[in-house]
């Protein structure tokens, strides 16, 4: 079983997902456990230095053209943020870290995949920046995140520059023989959205190369 076999929603909708997911594993020696991945604190994993707090943003965001492009960002005074991926980390993350990694928020009740190709510090930052509602002057929001950002601006407050309620697991591609990385992270993908249904993706599953061939 190919994960192109997953690429209409009808199929992966009705079908039971833990049994489709043993099926498609089982074929390449993968095994269901493996996928029981924890999560870890993501101030476990970086060091964070917090942007300032913007007070009534009124959760609005604004478009800002750079050549041929657009980029839409929170309008709001500037500020930004550090961060540095820890040397001993509990995920063994590194700069040159290739998998798939999951954020989680339980506060928010939301999940994001995405895959890494030694670019994760680049990552992390760019949705640290979305979750925060940060306008650093980078990045794009895309609107699931705008709406999450503002949400979440308005439960936390002052906090909502800080990361306390961001959790992360990794899938180093090498411990997934015959996977190549799209194929990884559509598993992940599907294996998360049966086993956080309680939460939301922020994903677009049509950014999910595997899904949609």
């Amino acid at each position: 079983m190919k994960m192109q076999d997953f690429k209409k929603d009808n199929i992966y909708k009705e079908a039971k997902l833990d049994l489709i997911l043993q099926k498609e594993m089982s074929g390449k020696g993968i095994k269901y456990n493996q996928l029981k991945k924890g999560f870890v604190n993501l101030d476990q994993i970086i060091d964070y230095d917090p942007p300032k707090y913007i007070p009534n943003w009124d959760g609005s965001f604004k478009s800002h053209k750079y050549g041929k492009s657009f980029y839409i960002r929170p309008n709001k005074e500037s500020s930004s943020f550090n961060l540095k991926i820890k040397d001993y980390n509990p995920l063994g993350i590194s700069k040159e870290s290739i998998g798939i990694y999951v954020i989680v928020n339980d506060l928010m009740n939301f999940f994001y995949v995405g895959k890494t190709i030694n670019n994760i510090y680049q990552r992390l930052s760019s949705h640290i920046q979305k979750i925060t509602a940060t306008n650093n002057n980078k990045n794009t929001t895309p609107v699931k995140w705008q709406k999450l950002g503002f949400e979440r601006y308005n439960k936390l407050q002052e906090k909502s520059v800080l990361i306390d309620d961001l959790q992360l697991s990794f899938y180093d591609l090498s411990e997934f023989e015959g996977y190549d990385i799209d194929d990884l992270e559509a598993l992940i993908y599907l294996y998360n959205r049966e086993t956080l249904r309680g939460h939301k993706s922020l994903n677009d599953p049509k950014q999910i190369k595997k899904l949609n061939q």
